[in-house]
């Protein structure tokens, strides 16, 4: 009787377990197919994995069922990533990972490799897959791959590293190095991916459920560029700190301005030329890195501030390490920020490191995850508060990944006053339509910081909390992989127009308090990110002229306006539905004293000229000049052998109260209208 007894109350505790199991909804079952590559097959790729990346490396030889080499049973996967190329593999689209809501994902795998070094892992994630819809990465991870097979196991927890109902199909991705030039072998074998309830309390916000005013174009979609504007409804002050251009280093890597002993190196000629762009703010990193040591670095960046006229108040300085390798400790940046008091230098904006989220493209960085930035981050908030109550302390983090955007944002609540984002566009601009690196791109990435803005007000509903992007511009590859720095594209009439745009918004629309982009400094054999180049202290690139003349034509109110414009809708399915704008967006802002109204407008149509007529209200148009800048080679060098190769006079007429002239195709116009006195 005993024995029967304890038979049915151990069956009892079975069934109970099974309905707790059941209720709880939890998948035990492996949720990779042919995770262990037991299932004979002579495919390339084995069956359940899909080559992906630019079709050029999609070679099937890459990937193979290696019946030589497994970790246990028949068989286990190979990849070979020959040097110079960016193929990768991933879990089969077919039968994709799909989450659930309040789950959390266990992944666990075995590697090694030929090469000692970094391979990387992670989740490539869609929101729809027919089409393919791109959705927010739950993670990425470098893995530290050993010639002797080693596990590795990882955690995703639905509502705090991604939301299911963005991240619809999540791909496993294995890419064998993080170097394009590297040649290396990936062996993996038993992968496996589990699901069960997650532990952790709450949900961050999701970023989908907000509610905030969509991107203002200002103008109506019509037939052609007809507005008025009223220079007695000023609409706000103008965003005058986006037109900043940021330094690399104080030691930079082109050695200026200051090589590495600390002499000061810039020629009087490009110290003239960074003075004559009018820059309202910039930003150095690393300052805490340089060979001279971190009170001496402040002190040149000081210099350099007052060389060009760049106000200290409004500049960004960020101490540690230009990768994100290394951090300084908390009390070394309450020295330092103490040493700038003392000299009474006046910087008030402090960024604590620089992309510290480097994991995601499989850096190795001191901030394996996001709570190591946030505890450090938070560490550093507050002593740099202690000694300098009035400063506004910067974090850094990646808007497009809830990791290290959302997540960070939420867990470091109540230490920051600023949030540095990085928006960067990386298109592949060799393919892409002109007017789609003009014009959808910014549309896109616009969008994306008014949802972080409405993020942050989220989190810090009692705190005015401010974005202020110490980088960005156009960041696209080369056709065969090229770093952006090579690319021309990214800083010729494509580059451009890209910025135009970009500076227009943020300058109207004062999404962001300021922003300072990529580079100041840079060598004629990377030009990329043109502005300036010692090597040709007597040319410029285009860049350059862009930001000498829209820093001379931002007012210092927005003014109101009221027009059409012709409008650019891209394809179908390129870019996120509804992301359309005016083919020509224009800034429209007016002096102080009234006495100037200032016009900026770009046009983002590479072939189509677009007629523009502007009346004024409560303003009588006495004269007006114009500027247009642009090029006719797309495939055009950023540095320019003259001025005159981009920049010329343009056409502008005045009759009473209304300006009318054409808008090339590709260019951007300034135009300075004055009041009859």
């Amino acid at each position: 009787m005993g024995r029967y007894s304890r038979c049915l109350r151990l069956s009892a505790l079975v069934v109970a377990a099974a309905f707790l199991w059941l209720a709880r909804g939890a998948r035990a079952e492996n949720l990779v197919s042919n995770g262990d590559f037991e299932l004979p097959s002579p495919e390339s790729p084995p069956p359940g994995w899909v080559m992906w990346g630019p079709e050029e490396y999609k070679v099937p030889a890459n990937y193979t069922r290696d019946t030589a080499n497994p970790r246990q049973g028949a068989a286990c996967l190979r990849m070979h990533h020959p040097a110079g190329t960016e193929g990768y593999i991933v879990s089969s689209p077919e039968s994709a990972v799909r989450p659930r809501k309040g789950m959390m994902y266990a992944v666990s795998f075995w590697a090694r490799t030929d090469s000692p070094g970094l391979s990387q892992f992670g989740f490539t994630a869609y929101e729809s897959i027919a089409p393919y819809v791109d959705a927010p990465s739950p993670g990425w991870w470098p893995l530290e791959v050993g010639t002797d097979w080693r596990q590795f196991r990882f955690e995703v927890q639905e509502g705090w590293d991604f939301f299911c109902e963005r991240s619809r199909f999540l791909l496993l991705t294995f890419r064998a190095t993080t170097r394009r030039d590297e040649e290396k072998m990936l062996w993996v074998d038993d992968v496996e991916v589990t699901e069960q309830m997650s532990d952790r309390e709450g949900r961050l916000v999701d970023e989908a459920t907000l509610q905030y005013s969509p991107l203002e174009h200002r103008l109506r979609t019509g037939d052609q560029l007809e507005f008025s504007v009223d220079a007695a409804k000023r609409l706000r002050r103008a965003t005058r700190d986006a037109g900043g251009v940021s330094f690399h280093r104080v030691a930079g890597w082109t050695g200026q301005p200051y090589d590495r002993d600390g002499r000061y190196t810039l020629l009087p000629a490009i110290e003239e030329a960074i003075r004559q762009m009018r820059l309202p703010t910039t930003r150095f990193y690393a300052v805490g890195e340089e060979p001279f040591g971190l009170e001496a670095s402040i002190d040149r960046a000081a210099e350099v501030c007052r060389r060009v006229g760049v106000p200290l108040d409004h500049t960004v300085l960020e101490f540690e390490s230009q990768g994100a390798e290394s951090v300084l400790p908390p009390e070394a940046w309450a020295r330092g920020v103490r040493h700038s008091l003392q000299c009474g230098y006046g910087f008030r904006h402090w960024e604590v490191a620089n992309e510290p989220y480097g994991v995601l493209w499989g850096a190795k960085t001191a901030f394996p995850m996001p709570d190591d930035y946030v505890n450090h981050f938070k560490a550093v908030s507050a002593a740099i508060r202690k000694v300098h109550p009035e400063g506004h302390v910067g974090i850094a983090v990646d808007p497009r990944d809830a990791r290290w955007g959302n997540y960070v944002l939420k867990q470091a609540t109540g230490s920051y006053d600023f949030v540095v984002g990085h928006y960067y566009v990386s298109p592949q601009a060799h393919k892409a339509r002109f007017e789609d690196i003009a014009l959808s791109e910014n549309f896109v990435v616009l969008d994306r910081i008014l949802r972080i803005n409405a993020l942050i007000r989220a989190y810090n509903p009692d705190r005015e909390i401010y974005q202020y992007d110490t980088e960005w511009g156009l960041h696209s590859f080369g056709p065969k992989g090229e770093r952006a720095d090579n690319v021309d594209r990214n800083a010729n009439i494509f580059g451009t127009l890209h910025r135009a745009v970009r500076l227009i918004y943020y300058v109207r629309e004062g999404m962001l308090r300021g922003a300072s982009s990529w580079q100041m400094l840079n060598h004629p054999s990377a030009q990329g990110f043109g502005i300036l180049s010692q090597n040709e202290p007597d040319k410029r690139f285009m860049l350059y002229w862009l930001y000498y003349y829209f820093n001379r034509h931002v007012g210092d109110w927005v003014l109101d306006m009221d027009g059409t414009a012709p409008y650019y809708a891209p394809a179908p399915g390129t870019y996120p539905e509804g992301i359309s704008g005016p083919l020509t967006p224009v800034l429209a802002t007016v002096s102080e004293d009234g006495g100037a109204i200032y016009l900026v407008i770009a046009n983002g149509s590479w072939d189509r000229a677009v007629p523009c007529r502007a009346s004024f209200r409560n303003f009588e148009p006495a004269s007006a000049t114009g500027i247009v800048l642009s090029h006719p080679d797309p495939d055009g060098k950023p540095l320019l052998g003259r001025k005159e190769d981009a920049v010329s006079e343009l056409p502008v007429s005045v009759a009473g109260s209304v300006l009318t002239c054409t808008i090339p195709p590709h260019s951007v116009v300034f135009v300075c209208v004055s009041r009859q006195p």
